[in-house]
């Protein structure tokens, strides 16, 4: 019943699951995507290791970051490093980023059918690999947009020219003052 021969791991081949799924999205009228975190990371995408020790080394030497996720619950003593931060976190999480193979090949999957994304990702990603942002809903966001944090209307604001300000004049982990955004209505944050 039982022997003492060592155990070859299975292989599984995907080719049938391939096949499969190739045949459904041929046949299927219209598509809905759901994508979290996993597919960014499938895409060589992370928030640890050589980027962000590379982007980051300043931080996680004054408070023994780990991540750049973990590191943006960090409770900054002043708005000025709180965006020291998140400037740097957003600029190489959306305009930093290239395209990559694995959003590209779930485009080429999806191009010609009626599809519609619903994802976690604020990365741009979908966007930047040709997906309609009229059929993209972003439950948590754009990296690429402020708005205001007391929620006082619902306006987003582009802001690459107010990122790109604050990387440029960065300095000792945090952005000069006048560069903090408010908003333009209540001046909240």
């Amino acid at each position: 019943m039982f022997s003492n021969k060592k155990m070859k791991p299975s292989i599984i081949d995907y080719s049938l699951q391939q096949k499969t799924m190739n045949s459904w999205i041929h046949q299927a009228d219209a598509i809905i995507i759901g994508a979290g975190a996993g597919l960014s990371t499938a895409a060589g995408l992370t928030y640890d290791g050589e980027v962000f020790h590379e982007h980051f080394s300043d931080f996680i030497e004054k408070y023994h970051f780990t991540d750049m996720y973990s590191a943006g619950f960090y409770p900054f003593a002043s708005l000025e490093e709180y965006w020291g931060y998140w400037s740097r976190h957003i600029y190489y999480n959306r305009y930093e980023t290239h395209t990559n193979s694995t959003y590209d090949d779930l485009f080429q999957l999806v191009k010609d059918k009626d599809y519609f994304v619903i994802t976690t990702n604020v990365d741009h990603q979908f966007q930047l690999h040709g997906f309609d942002k009229q059929r993209l809903f972003y439950t948590q966001g754009d990296y690429g947009l402020f708005q205001c944090s007391m929620r006082c209307h619902e306006k987003t604001y582009d802001n690459e020219r107010a990122i790109r300000a604050m990387i440029h004049a960065q300095k000792d982990m945090k952005i000069p003052s006048d560069l903090i955004p408010y908003c333009p209505i209540c001046g909240a944050p």
